[in-house]
């Protein structure tokens, strides 16, 4: 069977990579983990930084992803972790081979078992509106975390888009840390204690209308409801409404209205949320152990294209005695206050002193 080849673009596996992704692994090492909390190497090539909001989402200026040495690059991944996201713009030099090499610095690169590929990349997926007709699966407006169906799931997700919309067409992530944190006690306990199953319904549903052969086998995974990120050791919620098909060991109608109200979380609360207004040569890099995203759908008729590296990491895990972001951003908070405070006491002295 011949490939199925549009502008160098892999649309569906032939006959002898249909077993393509199968050789998808999870990580070997925790990147970013036990770095320098200062991240003084990182932060000496920064000439800005914007934070979204005080806990999720931060942009970069300065930095040169392609040009990272190995110590920034771990500091990187824990900041990422920290974070949720953060931004970079002026990414001209993030060709697709330094797109490659700076995911698999952090993990093995992994190969979606039905998206789109480059033709000499099987890691790099094509993000293209010109490749998503409506009867075609389509994770825009729909809060996710990528790949949650294997079992080792994303780690790090790494996005450049290289031709956006003049209007629309932004990204959206939300903190699954803060969600967690917000929770009530009883309601932590109960889904500290469950899985859910994560399934690829939407790609087998996509393949069955469409007869398209996937790049490797659909997985379905059981993954715990609150997540310990490795890196940060803070507690997520760790579901989503496009791969977590029910809560394991209750009753369907119990699943569903516990799904229902995470997904409702996420997707409504936006003090959870921030949102990124792409450029030419930007570049967001986001942790999808403890974020959820989703395109929104307000572009067209203008096109999008963007190409997406999404690194492997471990098999999800729960650790009862690890922390939350709350607790690590009380110092923060303290901080912020104290500065705040000291900037309205100069203000008052410095009136003071032209009385």
């Amino acid at each position: 069977m011949a490939p199925s080849v549009t502008e160098n673009i892999i649309l569906s596996a032939t006959d002898k990579d249909v077993t393509l992704a199968d050789r998808n692994t999870h990580a070997t090492r925790v990147a970013g983990k036990d770095v320098d909390p200062e991240k003084k190497a990182l932060f000496a090539s920064v000439t800005k930084r914007i934070d979204y909001s005080p806990k999720i989402g931060t942009e970069l200026h300065g930095i040169k992803l392609s040009q990272l040495t190995d110590q920034q690059s771990e500091e990187l991944a824990a900041l990422i972790s920290e974070r949720g996201v953060v931004f970079f713009r002026d990414q001209e030099d993030l060709d697709r081979k330094e797109h490659v090499k700076l995911g698999a610095r952090w993990g093995p690169l992994h190969i979606h078992p039905l998206v789109p590929h480059d033709q000499e990349s099987p890691e790099v997926i094509i993000l293209d509106s010109r490749l998503n007709p409506p009867n075609r699966y389509n994770t825009n407006n729909s809060w996710h975390s990528d790949v949650s169906f294997e079992p080792a799931p994303a780690s790090y997700s790494i996005l450049k888009f290289d031709e956006i919309p003049e209007s629309g067409g932004d990204t959206a992530w939300s903190n699954g840390y803060q969600l967690y944190d917000d929770l009530s006690q009883p309601i932590k306990t109960l889904l500290e204690g469950l899985t859910a199953t994560h399934t690829s319904d939407i790609f087998r549903f996509f393949q069955a209308n469409t007869g398209r052969k996937t790049f490797g086998k659909l997985n379905d995974s059981d993954h715990p409801i609150i997540r310990t990120n490795p890196v940060t050791g803070w507690k997520s919620v760790f579901t989503n409404s496009v791969f977590t098909r029910e809560i394991n060991g209750i009753s369907a109608a119990e699943s569903k209205w516990i799904l229902e109200y995470l997904n409702d979380l996420v997707s409504k609360r936006l003090e959870y949320q921030v949102r990124f207004r792409w450029q030419k040569h930007s570049v967001a890099i986001w942790d999808n152990r403890s974020t959820f995203h989703t395109g929104v759908p307000d572009f067209r008729p203008y096109h999008r294209r963007g190409l997406r590296v999404t690194v492997s990491g471990e098999k999800p895990f729960f650790d009862v005695n690890s922390g939350t972001q709350a607790q690590a951003f009380e110092p923060i908070a303290e901080a912020i206050v104290s500065k705040q405070e000291a900037a309205e006491k100069s203000k008052e002295d410095a009136a003071l002193q032209l009385a």
